[in-house]
């Protein structure tokens, strides 16, 4: 996010009817993310709730050194209200924020002390500016929100302008090699500096401008037209009747609408992306986060379209594959099941698809349709989904130090020589198995065999192959290819001893009917295992704050 000053200029008037703050969302955002902080403070504290990366991207956003030693508990907050995040997006701009009750507006100032006040026509509605933000407070409700120009957008527009005005690029560069004097090279150099400065000038002058534009439309939509996505969409509204820890909402339609791949589309086909459009109409993933005594769960339900949905219904028409229970431990730290009818997918998706794309008067498409044609002619489909039919499951099993070399990179500025030096090593592994159904095991025989021809890394075992040095450069990994199931994972012990699997270590009836009972997609994590087994090289420091905080817990989630 740009750091620009943003004037506000707001005669607008709000009148909000609920006491929510989730009322102040603007209709723009297409994923909101909402604590019901009642729920959550009953069964943990706020010094713990407030480690979570939830509040910890939230105090990033209110402290900075200023206000080093406070945190969310001391800035007034009002905790009997929910927390929203939100985040949207439009063709030409982005808008993040979050929504709070206030309960103490003076001690919200010491928090928000880079703020400043700015004329209001209604006396319910204060309006605030700050360097990086901006606020709107509305009674005991408040709305921190940040609109900025998507990158890509800003970048085209600027150099429109530029190159209109007959400039050259601002990113040229001489020939080095020319012979120039000492002195022609620092006017060259100056002159180079100088074009990208006002280069850069004119993109920050269309970002300012573009900021107050953007702006003054979400908030003209919210105060005056009184438009919050909390007004128009019902499906938003039912949520906050929900008394569950959390809930999630995404509008995947609105998504679909704002993706630049079907910028194409939209510009030269019109006609086809509106048909494109219709087919993720009324896509919306809507979520429940449920705090129970030992563990959290997710409860996700989705909406489609027609045509969409009777895609996903073949999808979902699937069977958890029994042969793989027994490649997971009943006391596995996290494991992972995805289940689906991968064939009955693709022919609905080929019958609802292909009318769309032939209504296309467009070369390019018109032969990517006929590319997917002959293949739906002529690929034998038996061999393709029975090879894989959509059934997977992924474990993680702790970590292993793995002994490696460790190049180091060195540069004498003297000598202008270079060169690597290497060393011994050593790097925390995953411990990872991961496998899917299939019924041809004589296909990746097939692959194998040819790849043992062109590597010696291959290496046949008999009942399962070995990919040497495949990790660091260091590390293998096992492959084991049964009737039922194609398995790669980096445990030597499974691959040696468990090939046929963990017999009556492995998951229990009663796992394997809520993994059936779960749908296409289930999981299990053990919270305390994964935080205490997890390699710190793969998690960045917030996220290690959060497995330090995590190790001294217990629980599950699924």
């Amino acid at each position: 996010m740009t750091k620009l000053f943003l004037p506000l200029f707001l005669g607008f008037t709000l009148n909000v009817v609920s006491q929510g703050a989730e009322q102040l969302i603007p209709s723009q955002a297409v994923t909101v993310f909402s604590i019901n902080n009642t729920d959550v403070l009953q069964k943990i504290s706020i010094d713990e709730w407030i480690t979570y990366d939830f509040m910890n991207e939230i105090h990033q956003e209110l402290f900075d050194k200023s206000t080093e030693n406070k945190s969310v508990k001391d800035a007034g907050l009002d905790f009997d209200k929910r927390l929203c995040s939100f985040y949207g997006k439009t063709s030409t701009y982005e808008l993040t924020g979050f929504t709070f009750g206030i309960k103490n507006l003076n001690d919200l100032f010491t928090v928000f002390d880079d703020f400043e006040e700015i004329p209001s026509n209604d006396q319910n509605v204060r309006v605030y500016q700050s360097l990086f933000n901006n606020l709107i407070v509305n009674q005991d409700n408040g709305l921190l929100v940040r609109i900025e120009p998507l990158e890509p957008y800003l970048n085209n527009l600027t150099d429109s302008i530029w190159y209109a005005r007959g400039n050259t690029s601002p990113y040229y560069a001489f020939d080095e090699d020319q012979d120039m004097t000492e002195e022609e090279i620092t006017n060259e150099d100056v002159n180079k500096d100088m074009l990208e400065k006002t280069y850069y000038e004119l993109r920050d002058s269309l970002q300012f401008e573009l900021q107050k534009q953007y702006y003054a439309t979400v908030m003209h939509g919210l105060l005056s037209d009184k438009e919050s996505l909390y007004s128009k969409d019902s499906v938003f509204r039912e949520l906050f009747t929900h008394t569950s820890a959390g809930v999630f909402y995404l509008d995947n339609s609105r998504n679909v609408d704002r993706s630049k791949n079907l910028w194409y589309l939209k510009t030269v086909l019109p006609t086809l992306y509106l048909d494109v459009q219709d087919l993720y109409e009324d896509n919306i993933i809507t979520g429940d986060l449920v705090l129970e005594e030992s563990s959290i769960k997710f409860k996700l339900k989705t909406s489609y379209s027609a045509p969409l949905g009777a895609i996903y219904s073949e999808m979902n028409d699937a069977k958890f594959d029994n042969s793989i229970a027994k490649y997971i431990r009943s006391d596995q730290p996290a494991y992972f099941t995805y289940t689906i009818n991968l064939r009955a997918a693709y022919e609905k998706a080929f019958e609802v698809l292909v009318p769309i794309l032939s209504k296309a008067n467009d070369p390019e498409i018109s032969f990517n349709l006929l590319m997917l044609k002959l293949g739906n002619a002529l690929i034998n489909k038996d061999a393709v989904f029975d090879t894989y039919k959509g059934s997977l499951f992924l474990t993680f099993n702790g970590v292993q130090k793995v002994k490696t070399k460790k190049i180091t990179f060195f540069y004498d500025e003297e000598t202008f020589e270079y060169g690597e030096k290497e060393s011994e090593a050593e790097e925390d592994m995953p411990i990872f198995t991961m496998g899917f159904s299939t019924k041809r095991k004589d296909i990746p025989d097939m692959v194998l065999e040819h790849l043992s021809q062109v590597t010696s890394k291959f290496e046949n075992k008999g009942d399962y192959w070995v990919f040497n040095k495949a990790i660091f450069d260091a590390a293998p990994v096992f492959i084991i290819n049964t009737k039922d199931l194609f398995i790669l994972t980096n445990d030597q012990d499974f691959a040696e001893n468990h090939r046929d699997g963990f017999g009556k270590d492995a998951l229990s009836k009663k796992q394997i009917k809520n993994i059936k009972k779960s749908g296409t997609m289930a999981g299990f994590v053990d919270i305390q295992q994964l935080a205490l087994n997890f390699p710190s090289e793969f998690i960045n420091e917030t996220q290690q704050e959060l497995f330090n905080f995590l190790r001294n817990k217990s629980g599950n989630l699924s």
